[in-house]
């Protein structure tokens, strides 16, 4: 198929994959000479109506989803030969499963990070009735944008069920009887039990996904898809500490209450796991505050481009009306120097009016008075304080004087005492 354009439009390059249902290719959109992605029903399955209904629902469950995190659906429908595409826009970088198998471990903030946007993207589906049923970290790509490195798609809802408002109605589609579809490794329990199907069921996969981002393995693995399922349906999964030790404790703990086998148990929406990611999020910065506080007590304020550009506006202004105050300096210690009168400028570097040139004068002579007349009266009080020390040192070195030997032996003998009983006071 590698040269062949579909609808007038896509020329395909190179196959990059296959699924259940259909082929991927790189393509060209001619017209913008832009990279897309086409997806052709196998030619086997074609004209089978009821795959071909699933295929269709399919690029309509994708097409209804505006966010920026799913991938975006540019066309869909059968080209002149009778083949069934999907035209996706195109994107470039590995899916999380090749960035698991790289670069474990990864970091608990860069963890979050990437799950909040795929918790984001689920949101958008599952408000719009789209179960994905499908999600696993093949599915979730992963770019680099200009201001984000890792930055997430979710691909291929190719079983996702779309709810219709109307029971039973002509767009409603309903899974073959005795077909279970999905990923063994990342089904929920309900999933594989054929039970009818709501948001939880993605938010178990997301539990798993978080397993294996945190322990670089799946919680459950056996020898055949049935083996897989039936540890979902039954078995606790061993908590991701006993398999990885440095496993954040919060990251533990939403994983495993994702991972809970009643979806009652589970956080209730994908926003719900958004505000528990946050939470480990502050509890993350508040351990590495702590651990960081005996090294390094600043605080680290993140500014906004805008409000570096204001900052460095007010540090400007400021520069400059120091550089006016020292230049007036300079100017009227000239003027001193010289005899000669020199310009008053005011506070805001304009020339003061005829009227009021003196008063800055006034205002100087006034000051200086103050500051004279401060050191006087501290000089006279330092000049006080050393008189009184010197006197008492003077004073306490000096010969007893006659006269009060004199007073205070008459004292006693005055009272009818014997002088040499009186003890000398």
């Amino acid at each position: 198929m590698v040269g062949t354009v579909i609808a007038n439009t896509f020329r395909l390059q190179k196959a990059i994959g296959s699924g259940a249902m259909g082929t991927i290719y790189k393509a060209e959109q001619i017209s913008l000479q832009k990279s897309v992605v086409i997806k052709l029903l196998h030619s086997h399955l074609t004209g089978d109506a009821t795959l071909a209904k699933r295929f269709h629902r399919e690029a309509k469950a994708a097409s209804l989803l505006n966010h920026p995190n799913c991938i975006g659906i540019l066309d869909f429908g059968q080209s002149e030969d009778g083949m069934l595409y999907i035209a996706m826009e195109f994107i470039a970088g590995p899916d999380l499963a090749e960035l698991i198998y790289e670069q474990f471990p990864l970091e608990p903030p860069r963890i979050i990070s990437m799950l909040k946007q795929v918790c984001a993207a689920l949101d958008e589906a599952h408000a719009n009735g789209v179960v994905h049923r499908d999600l696993k970290p093949e599915n979730i790509m992963v770019t680099e944008r200009r201001h984000q490195k890792d930055f997430v798609k979710v691909l291929d809802f190719g079983i996702a069920k779309l709810q219709e408002n109307t029971p039973g109605g002509a767009g409603t589609f309903q899974t073959m009887a005795g077909v279970v579809c999905g990923t063994p490794e990342y089904m929920s329990p309900e999933q594989a039990r054929g039970e009818k199907l709501d948001g939880r069921s993605d938010l178990y996969s997301i539990g798993v996904v978080l397993y294996q981002m945190l322990t670089g393995t799946v919680p459950f693995e056996g020898d055949s898809p049935l083996g897989v399922v039936t540890q979902h349906l039954s078995q606790a999964p061993t908590p991701p500490s006993a398999v990885y030790p440095h496993v954040a404790p919060s990251l533990e703990r939403l994983c495993l209450s994702l991972l809970e086998k009643k979806r009652e148990a589970r956080p209730p929406t994908a926003m719900d796991v958004v505000a528990e990611l946050e939470r480990c999020e502050r509890e993350l910065e508040a351990m590495r505050a702590a651990d960081g506080a005996v090294e390094d007590d600043r605080t680290i304020v993140e500014l906004r481009p805008s409000q570096m550009a204001e900052l460095e506006a007010a540090r400007q202004q400021y520069r400059d009306k120091v550089a006016s105050v020292r230049a007036s300096q300079a100017e009227m210690r000239a003027a001193q120097s010289s005899g000669t009168e020199p310009a008053q400028p005011v506070a805001n570097g304009d020339q003061l009016a005829a009227g009021d040139a003196g008063r800055p004068r006034q205002a100087d002579a006034g000051a200086s008075n103050i500051k004279l007349w401060l050191v006087t009266v501290s000089v006279a009080i330092v000049v006080a304080i050393l008189g009184f020390f010197i006197y008492r040192a003077v004073a306490k070195g000096a010969p007893e004087m006659d006269a009060v030997d004199g007073v205070e032996e008459a004292a006693p003998a005055a009272a009818g005492l014997h002088v040499e009983d009186t003890p000398r006071l």
